[in-house]
């Protein structure tokens, strides 16, 4: 096999509309689109005055009132909370799981200082009482009138 170097002269136009750049060659068009930038991994933004911790309690408690049952796992936490922050990293969530749990083995490595969860077993915890979510009220049953 043989190759022989060449050039071609060509002449263009390029077209800027806003975010949208059209480059035409010829009689071939290429567009290309300059929106916002997604970036995967790196940091995530969360609303301002709110950390990891708090994504985490909040959605903990959530749990605990919607199975009305004090008992979830590390799993059912970061995937709810994944329906909400799609850009959070399961490690880095999981490990501040941890963090929150003085029970666990593993605390003595965290520096938190949280006390939201008791370990229960293998990827099971339960909320502390001091952070259940408070409950309205349940209305009394009158057994005559019903």
């Amino acid at each position: 096999m043989r190759e022989v170097p060449f050039s071609i002269p060509v002449s263009g136009v390029i077209r800027i509309d806003g975010d949208e750049v059209t480059i035409t060659v010829n009689r071939a068009d290429t567009t290309v689109f300059l929106g916002p930038e997604v970036r995967l991994g790196g940091r995530i933004s969360l609303e301002s005055g709110k950390t990891m911790f708090d994504i985490i309690l909040e959605t903990a408690q959530e749990i605990v009132k919607r199975k009305e049952v004090n008992r979830f796992t590390a799993s059912e936490v970061y995937h709810e909370a994944l329906e909400k922050y799609p850009e959070l990293k399961r490690g880095s969530f999981m490990s501040r799981i941890i963090a929150c749990t003085p029970s666990h083995s593993s605390y003595k490595h965290y520096t938190s200082n949280r006390d939201y969860f008791s370990y229960i077993g293998p990827g099971l915890y339960e909320l502390n009482e001091r952070y259940k979510a408070e409950e309205a009220p349940k209305k009394e049953r009158n057994l005559f009138n019903s």
